[in-house]
C-alpha cells in the first residue's frame, strides 16, 4: 500500500509540476484534488484520515484574508492605490522605484497574486497614456510582488503556512524577514535600472485614468484589515483574527457579500486542502521518514551548511514543484525560528528565476498579452536569474551571521 501512496504522490507532484497529461486538461488545484482523491478510493487512507491531514486554520485564514481582500476590490481599492503611484512619478526611474515600493507594499499586506491581477492592469493603462515601454515596470511587478510577499505572515501561501505551524508573532516574523527583503527590492530596482536605463524616459505625466471607486466600502475594509493586523500583534490566533475581520466588513460592508464570495480564491483552497491529504499520507509513510532521516543532518544545525542546505533545497523544489509544497516538504525537519522565516523567504525568492517559477509571474504576464504586450521567457529569465541569485545571496548571508 505504501508504494501505491507513492505513485499517487508521483503523479500529483507531475501534475503540479507540468500541469499538462496526456488527454486530461489539469492544473495545480485539480491536480491535487485528483491525488487526494485517488488515495481515498483506493484504500491508501480513509475519509476521516484525509481529514485529519488538512489543517483547518490555514484554510480558515486563508479565507478570512480572502474575505477582506474581496470587498477591498469591490470598493475599487487596488486601481486607486495604483493610480496614486503612477501619479507621483516625474520620470521613468521615479515610477520604477515607485511601481517597486507600492508593490511590495501591498503584497506584504494582502496575497501577493491578488496584488498582481488588479495592479497590471492598472499599470499597462498608466504606461500606455505615459508611451513608455512597459516591460521594465511589468518586470518590476512581478520580482516586486513576490519579495515583497515575503515581508508578512499574510504575504503568501507558504508565509501563511509555516507562520501558522509555527506559532511565530507576526511581527517576529516581519522583523527577521525585514533586511533581506528590503536589500533585495534595491537589487531589484539596480537590475531593472541597469538594463532598461535607456527606456525610462517619460515626456509627459500629464494623463488621468478614471476608475470609480466606494470611498465608504473602502474606508470599512481597511478598518477591518487594520483591526486584524492590530490583533495579530496582540497575538491573537491568526486564523480568529482573520475571521473577526472578515466578519466586520461582512456586516458593516452593506454589500451582498455573494458578490465578495465570487471573489474569492477557492481554487486555492482547494490547492491547499488537498495538498495537505497527499503530504500527509506521504508524511505517514517509511519513504518520507527515510528522506527525513537523509536530510536532517544538513538541515538541523544552526550553522553555514544548515543556512545553505535548506536554501539550495528550497531554490531547488521551489522551481520543480512551487514553493509551497516544497516549503511543505522542508520545514518539518528545521528546528529552529530563524531557519523556519528563512525558508519562507528563500522560497518566495525563488520564485523570481523563471517566468513559470510562481503564480504571480504568470499572472503579470497573462495580463499584459491580453492587453497586446508580450513579456516572454527569455525577457523574464535575463533578470530573473540575477535577481534571485543576489536576493538569495543576501537571504544565505543575513540568515547565517542573526541565527
Amino acid at each position: 500500500m505504501e508504494k501505491l501512496t507513492l505513485l499517487i504522490f508521483l503523479f500529483t507532484y507531475f501534475a503540479i509540476a507540468i500541469q499538462k497529461l496526456p488527454g486530461i486538461k489539469i492544473d495545480r488545484p485539480s491536480g491535487v484534488l485528483v491525488g487526494s482523491t485517488l488515495l481515498v478510493v483506493s484504500g491508501g487512507i480513509t475519509l476521516p484520515m484525509a481529514y485529519s491531514y488538512i489543517d483547518w486554520d490555514v484554510i480558515t485564514f486563508l479565507l478570512g484574508m480572502m474575505i477582506m481582500t474581496a470587498y477591498l476590490e469591490l470598493a475599487g481599492f487596488f486601481p486607486v492605490a495604483a493610480r496614486f503611484i503612477v501619479k507621483r512619478a516625474h520620470s521613468g526611474n521615479s515610477l520604477l522605484a515607485f511601481v517597486i515600493a507600492g508593490t511590495a507594499l501591498l503584497s506584504a499586506l494582502f496575497v501577493n497574486d491578488t496584488i498582481c491581477l488588479l495592479f497590471t492592469p492598472m499599470l499597462l493603462a498608466a504606461t500606455r497614456a505615459l508611451k513608455v515601454n512597459p516591460i521594465p515596470y511589468l518586470l518590476a511587478v512581478a520580482f516586486s510582488s513576490n519579495i515583497g510577499s515575503a515581508l508578512t505572515v499574510t504575504g503568501n501561501p507558504q508565509n501563511i503556512y509555516i507562520g501558522i505551524v509555527s506559532g511565530i508573532s507576526f511581527l517576529e516574523f516581519m522583523i527577521n524577514a525585514a533586511v533581506p527583503v528590503l536589500l533585495s527590492l534595491v537589487v531589484v530596482y539596480i537590475v531593472l535600472y541597469l538594463m532598461y536605463k535607456k527606456e525610462l524616459t517619460i515626456s509627459d505625466t500629464d494623463f488621468e485614468i478614471t476608475e470609480s471607486h466606494d470611498s465608504v466600502l473602502m474606508l470599512k475594509s481597511l478598518l477591518a484589515l487594520a483591526i486584524t493586523l492590530a490583533l495579530f500583534l496582540f497575538h491573537v490566533s491568526y486564523p480568529v483574527a482573520a475571521m473577526i475581520g472578515a466578519t466586520a466588513v461582512i456586516l458593516t460592508g452593506r454589500v451582498t457579500p455573494k458578490a465578495a464570495l465570487a471573489k474569492v480564491d477557492w481554487q486555492l483552497l482547494i490547492f491547499f486542502a488537498g495538498l495537505f491529504v497527499v503530504m500527509g499520507a506521504l508524511g505517514d509513510t517509511s519513504y518520507m521518514n527515510r528522506a527525513i532521516e537523509f536530510v536532517t543532518p544538513y538541515l538541523e544545525r544552526n550553522d553555514l551548511n544548515a543556512v545553505l542546505g535548506v536554501g539550495g533545497i528550497a531554490l531547488l523544489l521551489s522551481n520543480l514543484v512551487s514553493n509551497v509544497p516544497a516549503v511543505m516538504i522542508i520545514y518539518p525537519v528545521i528546528d529552529d525560528m530563524g531557519l523556519a522565516v528563512y525558508l519562507a523567504v528563500i522560497a518566495t525568492f525563488a520564485g523570481n528565476l523563471t517566468l513559470v517559477g510562481s503564480v504571480a509571474n504568470l499572472i503579470v504576464a497573462e495580463k499584459a498579452n491580453q492587453y497586446g504586450v508580450n513579456l516572454s521567457f527569455m525577457t523574464y529569465l535575463k533578470a530573473g536569474v540575477i535577481i534571485t541569485l543576489l536576493s538569495s545571496a543576501i537571504a544565505v548571508a543575513y540568515t547565517y551571521l542573526t541565527i
